[in-house]
């Protein structure tokens, strides 16, 4: 196909004018060519950033409430390109470059997936206690794509892309609907909506609000009944009369049956502040805290650890990562903090290391041959910008030696090999867990482990807590031999096996990090998870 064809048939495809023939001939095209590839990807950018340009002229009006599925052009839009990014997604999930250390066959991520698309963040949460009817249930810093969110009870913040902010308090049900819209089906919410977002629109039942830059309360009694109280700015509320009013700052309306009724200003105190999720998770994230220190002076003293990394008490300044193994010699495994930077971790007060250069590591020598290693970090994954990003990475790939790692489709990674590089299609032995990130993910905690066993010739991955199964890897029915470490790195990867392998940086943070001589259950797994949990 000539470059004049594709472009034609790749606009074809963007303009929705594909028949089901040419839109196969097109996803064949781009598995087959990496050139066009990157130039379809540069397409679809650009047909995005033209359409959000375009929607940015238009101007949002109020809808009548008797007409609450027309939203405004915006919306549509937003949702117009969603399902655009979303194609584009499922077409381009498989065709990324091998990101195995060897060509070998690895099962990614379901080309028919649908891809949901996030439209919010869950900034922060305050014991909150999801429904089972909530098509979400995110953790704290994770995206959120359309759909609906349901609060048994607790408060949660939601920043929309768009720049409002919502504390909805449970028990309520709030359906995101875009960037800049939302459904409050029940319950009560606050909404600031600083200026760059303006617009920002509500519905509840027959009730439609458009928000013109303002902090309001909004709390959904029935279908044909809302309350609303202005805390400063002003809103456009309309019923299902057609007509509209204006709610000011200061002045509080039940909106019933079409009709506005002035209420009691006074009576705010149902509606949840913003700083009120933040000193209620603050309280609950102090009491975590607290309860996995005490867990964590306990597992210094499990006999079974080779090294153990707390990540407590970090400084600007410190260059050394102390193992606090209860062990002989324990100092002898302390690491060298090689470039990256102490950061916050988990909890507010708690101490992380944040990798983001090419050098940032620290440095470990490790000695020691075991039949059975567990290995367990808590990392905060920011982007999967590598072939592979390092999690621990021995020096080379020795025999023996493990790399222990995540793939750029989100996949946690083991390998060894008890020949080495020798002949590394015949003998390394990796494992592939299914896939357990993606973008939308970013910023958010994971507790990551894996535990090998030679005598069972078992491996096992566990993604927070929960033994998890294979999306590939190769002769992972062979023996498995020892292992030993020596020199390696936690974060990078000092002495590769090929040039361009070289750059494995981790993108993120870790804050806790353990190795033991033995394969551990999984209800030992499950419990470090449960007292880490953020």
């Amino acid at each position: 196909m000539s470059e004049a064809e594709f472009f034609e048939l790749a606009n074809r495809w963007l303009n929705g004018q594909c028949s089901d023939e040419e839109s196969a001939a097109l996803e064949k095209i781009l598995k087959e060519n990496s050139k066009f590839r990157t130039a379809f990807l540069r397409l679809t950018n650009l047909e995005v950033g033209l359409r959000d340009l375009g929607s940015g002229t238009e101007e949002v009006a109020a809808v009548p409430f008797a007409k609450t599925s027309q939203w405004s052009k915006t919306a549509v839009i937003g949702w117009a390109v969603a399902a655009l990014i979303g194609v584009a997604a499922i077409v381009m999930s498989s065709l990324d470059p091998n990101d195995l250390d060897t060509e070998d066959d690895f099962a990614g991520i379901d080309e028919n997936q649908e891809a949901d698309h996030p439209v919010a963040v869950l900034s922060k949460l305050a014991e909150a206690v999801w429904s089972e009817s909530s098509q979400h249930s995110p953790a704290e810093g994770g995206a959120i794509g359309t759909g609906i969110i349901a609060l048994e009870s607790g408060l949660v913040q939601i920043d929309f892309y768009g720049g409002a902010s919502v504390s909805l308090s449970g028990p309520a049900e709030l359906e995101l609907v875009s960037h800049e819209s939302a459904i409050l089906h029940a319950g009560v919410l606050t909404a600031d909506v600083p200026p760059a977002a303006r617009g920002f629109e509500v519905r509840t039942g027959e009730i439609f609000l458009e928000d013109l830059g303002t902090r309001f309360g909004l709390s959904a009694v029935s279908d044909s009944e809302a309350e609303l109280y202005v805390f400063d700015g002003e809103v456009r509320a309309t019923g299902v009369s057609g007509d509209s009013i204006l709610v000011a700052g200061g002045e509080g309306m039940e909106l019933k049956n079409g009709k506005a009724i002035p209420q009691d200003s006074t009576k705010t105190e149902k509606y949840p502040h913003i700083s009120e999720v933040y000193e209620g998770a603050g309280s609950e994230e102090r009491d975590r805290y607290s309860n996995w220190r005490e867990a964590s002076l306990e597992l210094r003293q499990d006999p079974r650890l080779i090294a153990y990394y707390d990540f407590e008490n970090l400084s600007a300044q410190t260059r050394r990562l102390k193992n606090r193994a209860q062990i002989d010699k324990a100092s002898e495994l302390d690491g060298g903090i090689v470039g990256a930077r102490m950061a916050e971790g988990r909890w507010a007060g708690k101490t992380a290391l944040d990798f983001r250069g090419e050098g940032d590591r620290v440095r470990f020598e490790i000695p020691g041959e075991w039949n059975a290693v567990t290995l367990f970090a808590w990392v905060r994954i920011d982007a999967l910008d590598r072939h592979l990003s390092s999690l621990f990475l021995t020096d080379f790939f020795d025999p023996n030696e493990f790399h222990w790692q995540i793939s750029s489709k989100g996949a946690l990674h083991f390998a060894t090999s008890p020949e080495g590089v020798i002949d590394i299609p015949k003998h390394n032995r990796r494992f592939y867990s299914d896939i357990f990130w993606n973008p939308k993910m970013s910023g958010r905690w994971f507790f990551l482990a894996t535990t090998v066993d030679c005598e069972k010739n078992a491996v096992q991955h566990y993604i927070n807590g929960e033994p998890v199964g294979f999306s590939g890897g190769t002769n992972r029915k062979k023996p498995l031999t020892h292992f030993q470490i020596g020199k390696a790195d936690l974060g990078n990867w000092s002495d590769p096996i090929w040039p361009e392998a070289a750059i494995r940086t981790l993108n993120g943070r870790i804050d806790e990090f353990a190795i033991f001589q033995e394969a551990l259950i999984a209800e030992e797994i499950r419990k470090l998870y449960v007292i880490g949990k953020p």
